[in-house]
């Protein structure tokens, strides 16, 4: 029994000192996807970011001449009248707002990292009602207008952004004109051939380069954006899901269709241009995050979490083998074993950042089921018992495989497995008698 106790307590120490080491091995982990973001982020400075888009809207500028009493308060002169100039803005937005997008990815490299941009291709078009009110009152003068279009990152726009009003091609200048609304660009459009017209039909063609992720502020009274690409895996983000979006194997298509009544953008939008609370327009957004399913750092990391269970039964199935063939193998045999099973898991890494994660996972796991057979059949003395182990460990890393492939359904078959495993350990161990072992 001292035997069995002092084997016990060395698998304990061989596991702290294990886990300390796939510890490690997920700081590593970190540590190389911190490096892929920073990626990321250097390529975005130098190309372009996410993109998150609002309007066009139009933004008028009113003038109020009020007079105004100034007296003096040592009462040495009589009361006087001067005039104060006061400026206001209004939004107007579109009656009518369609947004019509297709996104074309690319990957862009920087030494082994990679990531995702998108050329997003299209138009936006519509039409505003012009409010007779803004000539009527005399007391207010309309001074400015602009028809404004915020875009979050413009270094992203490239040739082809342009812009017709009523069948009118208008110049766009750079700029909002707003510091709340941020980078963009705008039209200067004259008040008085404004007047002139009972309606506003616009449209914007643009050519757009973003990362990742496309962000559209539906401002119109009746808005309907529709976006499409060539990437399989969308994630639609924001306050609003599409309408039974269309997702294959060679991209998606999605559509939205949303009102005023869904959004209250009218009083928002005042409210930011008014004073300047933009947190709800800045979150009244829909769009898509352009998703990379193989992400072999999570993948990576995921598979770090049940490295502690894989370890443990392939320390018990040696110790069964130890056990039913009635042999004595030294600690350093189950070190050597432990070490194999957690290297694994730095080979996956190393190779997951040069090839496909898939094919990373089957060198990896062929490599250290290979050399625990090998290791085994030595110990063991028997190239069967090498085989029979080596198929084990082939089978767990199956199991593991399958378990990171099915992410909505990860925890309710690592459950059933660790059922399947402990009741197979304990039907297999029924019946040894753990006292007369030595």
């Amino acid at each position: 029994m001292q035997h069995l106790r002092n084997k016990l307590i060395a698998m304990a120490v061989l596991l702290v000192v294990l886990v300390f080491g796939l510890s490690l091995i997920g700081d590593l982990v970190q540590e190389r996807q911190g490096l892929a973001e920073q990626v990321q982020h250097d390529i975005a400075r130098s190309s372009s970011g996410t993109q998150k888009i609002m309007g066009p809207i139009i933004v008028a500028t009113f003038e109020d001449l009020e007079r105004e009493i100034v007296s003096d308060p040592k009462k040495l002169k009589a009361d006087q009248s001067m005039n104060s100039r006061v400026y206001y803005h209004q939004a107007l937005l579109p009656e009518t707002y369609d947004f019509k997008s297709n996104l074309e990815t690319e990957h862009r490299k920087l030494g082994i990292y990679k990531a995702l941009l998108y050329l997003a291709k299209g138009n936006i078009s519509g039409s505003f009602n012009t409010p007779s009110h803004w000539w009527a009152n005399k007391r207010y003068k309309l001074i400015d207008v602009k028809l404004v279009v915020a875009i979050s990152d413009v270094r992203g726009i490239k040739n082809g952004f342009s812009a017709t009003i009523n069948n009118k091609k208008f110049e766009l200048l750079p700029g909002t004109g707003s510091d709340n609304f941020g980078s963009g660009a705008h039209i200067a459009i004259d008040p008085q051939w404004l007047k002139q017209q009972t309606t506003i039909d616009f449209t914007l063609a643009f050519n757009l380069q973003g990362m990742e992720n496309l962000q559209i502020t539906p401002v119109g009274k009746q808005s309907e954006i529709a976006i499409s690409a060539n990437w399989p895996h969308p994630n639609f983000v924001g306050n609003f899901l599409p309408l039974k979006p269309v997702i294959d194997d060679g991209g998606f298509t999605a559509t939205w269709q949303i009102t005023f009544f869904s959004t209250n953008l009218p009083d928002i939008i005042n409210s930011c241009i008014e004073r300047g609370k933009c947190t709800a327009l800045n979150n009244t957004t829909l769009g898509v995050s352009l998703v990379d399913p193989v992400n072999q750092y999570l993948k990576t990391e995921r598979s770090i979490k049940y490295a502690e269970l894989f370890i443990l039964l392939t320390l018990f199935a040696f110790m069964l083998f130890e056990i039913f063939k009635r042999l004595s193998i030294h600690p350093v045999q189950y070190t050597f074993v432990g070490i194999a099973m957690a290297v694994f898991y730095l080979l996956l890494l190393s190779l997951s950042e040069h090839i496909e994660f898939n094919t990373a996972y089957l060198i990896s796991s062929v490599s250290c089921a290979a050399l625990l057979g090998i290791y085994i059949s030595g110990v063991l003395g028997k190239v069967k018992h090498g085989l029979i182990f080596s198929g084990g460990i082939l089978m767990l890393y199956l199991i593991l495989f399958g378990l990171l492939a099915a992410e909505d359904f990860a925890l309710l078959m690592g459950s059933i497995f660790v059922f399947t495993v402990l009741a197979a350990v304990m039907i297999v161990t029924r019946k040894i008698n753990w006292y007369q072992l030595d």
